[in-house]
């Protein structure tokens, strides 16, 4: 048998595989310092296990035990995510284990017990490797934790590893004391292999079906809120023509009134009245009917929110755009651009809406933000707490940008606090 030694060697590793596992698809629930220290806590606690029992059916389901404990409590994973991903895990350690047992045994010509007994440390190695390489490549295809993941589905995929890890405690308790013929032993092995591969590959199956729905629901989510944008900015088109309309009628009403009489503070106070009445009547900038209900409509929102908001240049009005592109793309950048300032202590959003003739279209929006933006892998994250349920405007800003062949560039001031995006198409789109 190995010394104690060895096998608090072999668990530390078994815990890494573990924690490197679960930290490639979960979130850490608090940091991953802590998260590993009490992971590699658990899984040395298994060598007292060993040494004190020396069950393997024991052994087994503390393993499970723990790699549930260790997915749902110290990282941010469902109930049956954890008991997925934990019999997965023990799926790819038992096979491992089986597979190099049995080579060994195949090699020197004895029992699986006996090259247990005999070789276990040159087995235990073999397996850790190739246990690790089994769960980097699982890893390389699996999808974060998402909630949209159904009961009903999880329970018929649960069937497989669940059945997979009875046969093979079953195969090991069969064979533990035979000698198996060279065809026996290489049949063993292949079965085994076998099996792994259908259990991956239902694996990955799943998980791809995961992302294909996870991009749905972002696709439908994206696709209604452009559609409500787009009934809003209808109805705000409609609403300011009318108001249009009404200020009009009441400003020559007015002006009509002041005529009749002499008086020169009858006139100023006219004069005053029709100049608040202006106010209320938006003259258009860019001659595109949907880009000017757009950027109204964020002059009011900005006056309600006592952000100073100033477009310094409109050559240009995006007009190569389809309407829907065109709410999508204003929409979500002034969208976050009002978030972020709205926020912060010096309230201000610049637009700059341009083209060079022959080269290109840009938009340029610089805003005040307090806080730098949430980055990973140099794309903007959503900063609020419900990740599931935001973010997809800059995916939607994205997407746009990537239909017409433009480029997007962000830059984020320190010393400034302010926060500057420019997308840029070029002419020929």
């Amino acid at each position: 048998m190995a010394s104690s030694l060895f096998l608090a060697t072999s668990y530390f590793i078994g815990g890494l595989i573990v924690f490197f596992y679960c930290k490639s698809i979960y979130e850490v629930k608090k940091t991953a310092v802590f998260s590993f220290f009490v992971t590699i806590a658990l899984y040395e606690s298994l060598t007292a296990l060993k040494i004190i029992f020396d069950n393997e059916v024991l052994n087994i389901t503390a393993i499970l035990v723990f790699n549930i404990l260790i997915a749902y409590f110290l990282f941010k994973s469902s109930v049956k995510s954890s008991i997925f991903h934990g019999a997965v895990l023990v799926i790819l350690q038992l096979v491992a284990e089986f597979v190099t047992s049995s080579t060994v045994a195949l090699i020197l010509n004895v029992s699986p017990k006996e090259s247990v007994k005999n070789h276990f440390e040159i087995g235990m190695v073999l397996s850790l490797m190739m246990y690790f390489l089994l769960s980097r490549l699982l890893t390389a295809f699996s999808v974060k934790e998402n909630k949209s993941r159904s009961w009903g589905k999880w329970f018929g995929l649960a069937l497989l590893p669940v059945s997979s890890i009875v046969i093979i405690i079953a195969f090991r308790i069969i064979i533990n004391d035979m000698v198996l013929t060279s065809v026996e032993n290489s049949f063993m092995i292949i079965s085994i292999s076998f099996l792994l591969l259908v259990n991956i590959f239902v694996y990955f199956m799943y998980e791809q079906a995961e992302k294909n729905n996870q991009k749905l629901i972002e696709l439908e989510l994206v696709n209604q809120k452009n559609d409500i944008d787009m009934q809003y900015l209808d109805l705000l088109e409609k609403k300011n023509e009318t108001m249009n309309i009404m200020a009009h009628d009441y400003k020559n009403n007015v002006l009509a009134i002041a005529d009749m009489s002499d008086s020169p503070e009858i006139k100023k106070y006219v004069d005053d009245m029709v100049g608040e009445i202006s106010k209320y009547n938006r003259v258009a900038k860019t001659k595109n009917r949907l880009l000017d209900v757009i950027i109204n409509k964020y002059i009011d929102i900005c006056d309600d929110k006592n952000i100073k908001f100033e477009i310094t240049s409109v050559s240009d009005n995006f007009g190569f755009m389809s309407g829907y592109d065109l709410s999508s793309l204003f929409n979500n950048v002034l969208d976050n651009a009002v978030e972020a300032a709205s926020e912060s202590e010096n309230k201000y959003i610049h637009a700059d809406i341009s083209n060079s003739i022959g080269s290109y279209h840009k938009l340029c929006v610089v805003n005040s933000c307090e806080t730098a933006p949430n980055v990973k892998n140099g794309t903007l994250l959503t900063t609020k707490s419900n990740r599931e349920m935001h973010g997809f405007g800059t995916k939607s800003i994205r997407k746009t940008v990537n239909k017409y062949d433009g480029e997007m560039q962000w830059d984020y001031d320190d010393n400034l606090k302010e926060f500057k995006l420019t997308v840029i198409f070029p002419q020929e789109a």
